[in-house]
């Protein structure tokens, strides 16, 4: 009998994505998916390099104690046709470092700036934080 995905399932990514032959090791990371559609969004963001170089700072600030978690803070709907995805540290202090959003139909990925809010195309948002040093 299968196994199906259960509400509040953690994945752990250990080893490697296969998306992209570009994309090499993962460093251990909490993806928090409720169906097979957001795990495959959460996959998109993890392969990401500055969501990779969080991870990497991150446990080795925690000397390992510390990983990353995506999770998926909101569903497509009418209002915001996204999948929202929210990178933070685990616990004790639940950081949030990144917002993401990502198209359900074409699967690309946007960044999303609260404080603005504004949603920024990765392109773009690789450029302002360059500018800035952010």
């Amino acid at each position: 009998m299968p196994v199906k995905l259960h509400l509040n399932v953690s994945l752990f990514l250990l080893f490697f994505i296969s998306l992209n032959s570009k994309i090499g090791p993962v460093v251990a990371q909490e993806l928090i998916a409720h169906s097979a559609e957001e795990k495959k969004v959460l996959t998109l963001v993890v392969a990401l390099p500055e969501v990779q170089q969080r991870s990497r700072e991150i446990k080795a600030l925690s000397h390992g104690k510390v990983q990353i978690t995506l999770m998926v803070s909101a569903a497509p709907d009418l209002s915001i046709p996204f999948y929202q995805i929210n990178v933070n540290d685990n616990a004790p202090t639940y950081n949030n470092y990144y917002q993401f959003a990502v198209d359900p139909k074409t699967y690309k990925i946007y960044y999303f700036d609260a404080k603005a809010n504004r949603q920024y195309s990765l392109e773009e948002w690789r450029k302002k934080r360059k500018s800035l040093k952010y």
